[in-house]
């Protein structure tokens, strides 16, 4: 079996692929589903700035517009930012891989990261679902009830359809861009996905070094020179190519952090950055515009919505930092005075490297972590 059809990657090939983003899909398929987002993308933003400007004195109808245009911000921006790579990369580091042990061990946090991101999936498409359909809920309810009510003809969010009449087309309108609104939210769940499912790889890379430090053998093979004092080889010295192992994979591991933040901080930068009047903005509509029980349950979601996004990234961002610390630990653990000093010196050199985190940051100003989200 291909290693991403096995569970623990499935999960974010499937979102890859739903996205144009999986590196092994073909380029036609790629490009087509990716002049689908955008148009898509567009169709909705068109209507949205619309709506903005006609109603720029209209606080209520503003309020209600920002958020979802910021979401089209932060889709925009996490989509031109996720570059291939981040995958193609995974299936080399199996490969560096000694035993079923520390398979056993990468393949653990490879299954902690599906697990948080259908997590994450499920409470992000259960948002959207309620959010698309609060316009349709009470019609729901009028004919449930037998009720005579009128119900507003409204959308999920403001728009402003030039060429069309809300009375006339309302149905079809409704259902296009609840289309438009859904495409949006499955290209950010796509990318955390995939944020999800790198960092999470990249810790389990981490704690497989962990594991081949402390097993590391003591003692070596020793040699004797020409006058018969006994001197040791680093060729013949199993403890020194072991570590010498361990210095290569965790040579690949800050590799691969490096480029998770390269490839994520600018996205973070604008997440961080809309998060707190996102928030402003949400709490303010939970308060003046909870009219009916839909609405309130619609806001508090998409609050709700938007503290756990902040909060995922934090916490395994965070996750990333432990791990790659914890390395630290790890060389104190070894016995390492019974090594040759070649070895120690190697130790060394790991555990002066493991001194410094590997972090995720927001545009590189704000590191992500539990300390900062708080």
């Amino acid at each position: 079996m291909d290693l991403y059809d096995q569970p623990h990657y499935r999960t974010t090939k499937n979102f890859a692929i739903l996205i144009g983003r999986w590196p092994y899909q073909s380029p036609f398929q790629s490009v087509v589903i990716l002049v689908v987002i955008w148009t898509a993308f567009i169709l909705q933003a068109i209507p949205q700035t619309i709506a903005i400007i006609k109603h720029y004195d209209n606080r209520a109808i503003l309020l209600e517009c920002l958020p979802a245009y910021a979401m089209d911000i932060v889709m925009a921006i996490k989509y031109i930012n996720l570059i291939y790579n981040a995958e193609t990369l995974m299936r080399e580091d199996w490969k560096l891989l000694k035993n079923e042990e520390e398979k056993r061990i990468l393949q653990y946090h490879t299954d902690i990261g599906r697990l948080l991101a259908s997590v994450y999936a499920g409470f992000a498409f259960t948002t959207t679902g309620m959010f698309v359909m609060e316009p349709v809920l009470p019609r729901i309810v009028n004919k449930i009830i037998k009720s005579n009510e009128t119900v507003p003809l409204k959308f999920a969010l403001p728009l402003e359809y030039i060429f069309f009449e809300k009375e006339d087309h309302y149905w079809p309108m409704l259902t296009i861009t609840n289309i438009f609104a859904v495409n949006i939210i499955v290209v950010i769940i796509s990318c955390d996905v995939i944020f999800i499912t790198c960092i999470q790889h990249v810790c389990g890379i981490f704690a497989v070094i962990g594991f081949r430090i402390e097993s590391s053998p003591t003692g070596g093979a020793r040699l004797k020179d020409k006058y018969g004092v006994s001197v040791k080889s680093n060729l013949q010295d199993p403890t020194y190519k072991h570590l010498v192992s361990c210095i290569r994979i965790h040579k690949r591991a800050l590799y691969l952090a490096d480029i998770l933040e390269e490839t994520f901080t600018q996205s973070f930068g604008v997440v961080v950055a809309l998060n707190l009047p996102l928030m402003s903005i949400t709490g303010l509509q939970l308060i003046t515009q909870s009219n009916t029980v839909e609405q309130t349950i619609k806001f508090a979601l998409f609050a709700a919505a938007q503290m756990m996004h902040l909060f995922f990234d934090c916490f395994l961002s965070q996750n990333l930092t432990d791990m790659s610390i914890e390395i630290q630990q790890c060389i104190s653990n070894v016995k390492w005075y019974k090594n040759s000093k070649e070895s120690q010196k190697i130790l060394l050199l790991m555990l002066m490297r493991s001194q410094v985190p590997c972090k995720v940051t927001a545009a590189k100003i704000m590191e992500l972590s539990i300390e900062n989200f708080g």
